[in-house]
């Protein structure tokens, strides 16, 4: 993940120059307004914190010896990198495609739940990595496999769900390998649907 991604100010591009990214306000301006990407952005931060307490509670919870499995260490460890590389395969092929005979009118709405569909797939699954190294652990009866797993399972979660503007671009693209325009920008930059029904009326 590109430092530049997590800028605070707009994008450096210019939309009328056909790049969509360039409205987005930057990932931290993004958070207040609003927009259905600052919720979603919002949300991403608050799950990020999750397996970084599970990592600092492992050293507790592996003290609970069962001795119920026994697994050296070297195969825990290389069944936590086998699993960190098939997500890391898996996860940077989704999303498919939207098909080319959707429904112009409803291409956009299509988008919009592969994007957050996409991402929540993605976190799950590059935690997963994190979550795998604990019963490992255990089973090893060593810290090593838990340590190797954070180590390759949280920064596959910043680098492929934290939906920064790289992020949002690369499922972009693949969204619209078939020659659809999305318009997906424009839909996260929108008003968050909650945000808009909660509104006064006049």
């Amino acid at each position: 993940m590109d430092d530049s991604e997590l800028q605070t100010g707009p994008g450096s591009g210019d939309p009328a120059s056909g790049d969509p990214s360039a409205s987005d306000p930057g990932f931290f301006s993004s958070l207040g307004s609003g927009s259905m990407l600052g919720q979603l952005r919002l949300t991403f931060l608050a799950l990020m914190p999750m397996p970084v307490l599970v990592a600092a509670m492992s050293p507790f919870i592996v003290r609970i010896e069962t001795h119920h499995l026994d697994a050296p260490p070297v195969w825990a460890e290389a069944a936590v990198i086998a699993l960190a590389l098939a997500v890391l395969l898996v996860v940077r092929r989704l999303p498919p495609p939207l098909s080319p005979d959707l429904a112009p009118d409803r291409v956009a709405a299509a988008a919009s739940s592969s994007f957050r569909a996409t991402l929540f797939l993605r976190f799950a699954m590059t935690e997963a990595v994190v979550l795998a190294g604990l019963p490992l652990s255990m089973v090893s009866d060593s810290l090593v496999p838990m340590t190797v797993a954070f180590g390759l399972g949280f920064p596959l979660m910043l680098a492929l769900s934290l939906p920064t503007r790289g992020t949002i671009e690369r499922i972009r693209e693949r969204l619209e390998h078939n020659g659809l325009t999305t318009d997906l920008w424009a839909t996260l930059l929108g008003p968050f649907p909650g945000r808009a029904k909660a509104s006064p009326t006049s």
